[in-house]
């Protein structure tokens, strides 16, 4: 008979578990923010004033007219007034903020030298008419003293589309960079008298390319002399910039002689060596060659070919989705 002690052995003992408890990394609790950090970030941004903004630009405005670029801009349009029309009212758009909310110097900087090229040509060509032409800046994302600042100088600022509506044959649109949406509301209504901004061909080069789009911009392209921009040195300013003028018809230069309505205002300091490297047509743009083909959209992100070489750094690389620059 078993004993007790042989019932003992043979029953299954129960195992004994030991649990570990790990500790999960992905579990952690977030740090606390300082609560002065979270005051800060939930208070209402404050935007310079325009007499500020003004003092900034009149320090880039005196140093950037010292430069080539300023020069070589006022003796391209010189050199070329004779024979193309006029102009009587000059758009800008999508200059950028003269406030950028990081308040980062590169960004300010461009900011001011496009205007700064906008109202130079603005200016020449006023001088040589002899009659003021006026502006108008339409950007969505000027501050209130941008347009304090603008309209200071004695500007007017509006809003989309306003600017794109006030586009016609006697305009000069100086646009900066900008996507090619922007491009077709300029220019779709009708040709202006000049054009400054993205070139045909920095377009017709960008492989993605359907027969027959971008049609306002292959037309200006054949009707429209054409010249490279002054390059702002080493900087991204105006890369792959052109300027496109309608040029006078024979008949209309035969009526006038070439001469009415102009002023010969050229300065002591502008010579033919200087007409001869910035008045000359783009290499390879004629106004009678015919592009084959259009262009896409440069997608964000997507430097131009200029600015690839640069090292980038210019609108082109940075997003402006609001004001249709290229990213």
């Amino acid at each position: 008979m078993p004993t007790t002690e042989d019932k003992a052995t043979k029953e299954p003992q129960e195992e004994e578990w030991t649990f570990v408890k790990t500790k999960s990394r992905f579990r952690r609790a977030p740090p606390k923010v300082p609560s002065a950090l979270k005051a800060k970030h939930d208070e209402p941004r404050v935007y310079k004033p325009a007499a500020d903004i003004a003092g900034e630009y009149e320090s880039f405005r005196v140093r950037w007219r010292e430069t080539p670029c300023h020069g070589h801009i006022k003796q391209l349009i010189r050199s070329n007034v004779r024979k193309h029309k006029k102009v009587r009212r000059a758009v800008c758009l999508g200059v950028g903020t003269f406030d950028p909310e990081d308040g980062g110097w590169d960004a300010k900087r461009r900011s001011f030298i496009q205007l700064e090229g906008f109202l130079t040509v603005v200016e020449v060509l006023s001088e040589l008419y002899n009659e003021s032409i006026p502006c108008t800046l339409q950007e969505p994302r000027f501050t209130p003293g941008d347009v304090g600042f603008l309209t200071g100088l004695g500007h007017d600022v509006v809003e989309s589309p306003s600017a794109f509506d006030a586009v016609d044959e006697d305009t000069l649109v100086f646009a900066i960079h900008m996507y090619r949406p922007i491009y077709e509301m300029a220019l779709e209504k009708t040709l202006p008298a000049m054009f400054v901004g993205t070139g045909w061909d920095t377009w017709d080069g960008v492989g993605l390319l359907a027969e027959g789009d971008f049609k306002c911009m292959s037309d200006m392209h054949r009707s429209h002399t054409h010249f490279d921009f002054p390059q702002d040195g080493n900087h991204t300013t105006f890369s792959s910039t052109c300027l496109y003028w309608r040029p006078k018809s024979e008949d209309v230069l035969r009526e006038q002689g070439d001469e009415t309505g102009v002023t010969d205002r050229s300065g002591p300091e502008e010579n033919t060596e200087t007409v001869s490297k910035v008045g000359e047509e783009c290499p390879g743009k004629k106004a009678e060659s015919s592009p084959t083909r259009d262009s896409h959209t440069i997608e964000k992100g997507k430097v131009l070919a200029d600015e690839k070489s640069a090292g980038g750094g210019d609108k082109m690389a940075k997003a402006r989705n609001e004001d249709g620059k290229a990213s």
